[in-house]
């Protein structure tokens, strides 16, 4: 095994699919693989990844792909670019639709395309030209039964908030979702709940109903905000949650440092039968509510949550020292770690790692780093958390070499 000499790999899981794939590639299409049965899908994947791995010198096979429960009409977080002309106002995604349009896709349930319908038929009205004109990106978020919509806004006057009481009204009157909120994003950031925050004023506007979304993990019931990360394929995370306790194996004695810990879905799950959990996330909105969620399960006494950033300075100089039975679990973003981390994590010595990966292109790379650290990967386990679409969720296991 080698180290790449950059950080992309020398070919990535998209073109390792489309080499193993006999159907017409739909480069432009975020789902090109939804026209494919499911059993052929997965059976692609599998291959794919296979190659994937072995192409980027990963020798270790992973195990078989486990598919999703649900493997259409899955993603409970979607969202539609808003295209506004003078004639009315197009729905789409990263490429510009025209008026009357509202792209459609087999990956959402049903109900969200009737919400961004009737969004559209109502906000082409003259009476919400002014709000149209303001808004970056309709999202509807929440659970299979239950949604909460999120207006993304890029300027913020008087007549736009009229507005905004005006559609409220409506959305109320007629039951479309059951709770809304207006997100102020000047910068019309890409990244539709990830943009700075504005240098003055308010980022987020409570319209009506709950202020937290609601999930119900096995037994536990996870509050999160609406602008808060959670996982799109809602019928993947007690699977998820239960590979992950499987492979740590956690005991009373061990503590659990869970790193991009979110809303603490890992720290509440896998981590209730620790001595100690300590949670690190960015966003301080998310480290709020794994803290509420800890004082109502009653574990605030055991479990610590940080909003920092995680990098190499975090991990070497402020963490407290490691215990002698550690378990690490990390779930970075897309891109992986930041530089060195792994590596300073290694120094802990943990008994056990478990990575998370929701970008599948960082896999290889991030396996090698942990190698050189001194920890192999036992246990590459591939899951269809994102299934019509070229990616993968892939869990690691790693323990240190004998």
């Amino acid at each position: 095994m080698h180290k790449q000499k950059s950080d992309e790999p020398s070919i990535s899981f998209e073109q390792a699919l489309k080499d193993q794939s006999s159907f017409n590639w739909h480069p432009s299409s975020p789902e090109p693989l939804v026209s494919l049965d499911y059993g052929d899908e997965c059976q692609l994947k599998n291959a794919a990844f296979q190659s994937f791995l072995k192409s980027n010198g990963i020798s270790l096979k992973p195990k078989e792909l486990i598919p999703s429960p649900k493997p259409r009409h899955y993603r409970t977080t979607t969202k539609r670019r808003v295209f506004c002309e003078r004639d009315g106002i197009g729905l789409g995604f990263s490429q510009a639709v025209k008026p009357g349009i509202c792209a459609e896709s087999e990956l959402e349930p049903t109900e969200h395309l009737d919400i961004y319908k009737w969004l559209q038929l109502t906000l082409q009205k003259k009476s919400f030209h002014s709000l149209s004109r303001a808004l970056n990106w309709l999202i509807v978020r929440g659970t299979y039964e239950r949604q909460f919509l999120i207006l993304n806004i890029y300027k913020m006057d008087g007549d736009v908030v009229r507005k905004l009481k005006q559609l409220t009204k409506l959305l109320i009157n007629e039951k479309i979702v059951e709770g809304a909120m207006a997100y102020f994003d000047p910068t019309r950031s890409e990244y539709y709940l990830e943009a700075e925050k504005p240098p003055r004023g308010i980022q987020v506007k409570h319209l009506f109903g709950p202020r937290l979304l609601g999930l119900r993990v096995n037994d536990t019931l996870m509050r999160y905000s609406p602008t808060g990360f959670s996982q799109v394929n809602e019928s993947m995370v007690c699977e998820m949650v239960d590979l992950a306790t499987q492979m740590l194996k956690p005991e009373a004695n061990d503590q659990l440092l869970d790193l991009y810990c979110g809303y603490g879905l890992f720290s509440h799950t896998v981590g209730a039968k620790c001595k100690k959990v300590v949670g690190v996330e960015l966003s301080s909105s998310a480290i709020e509510s794994a803290q509420e969620i800890a004082k109502r399960l009653k574990t605030r006494n055991r479990m610590q949550f940080h909003d920092e950033k995680i990098d190499a300075s975090l991990v070497r100089d402020k963490f407290d020292p490691p215990t002698q039975s550690e378990l690490i679990l990390l779930d970075p973003p897309r891109k992986g770690c930041e530089p060195y981390v792994i590596a300073n994590l290694a120094k802990r010595n943990p008994k056990r790692v478990l990575q998370i990966f929701c970008g599948t292109d960082a896999v290889p790379r991030e396996i090698l780093e942990w190698q050189r650290a001194g920890y192999m990967a036992k246990v590459i386990q591939p899951i269809d958390m994102f299934a019509g679409t070229p990616n993968l969720e892939t869990m690691v296991l790693f323990e240190k070499k004998a």
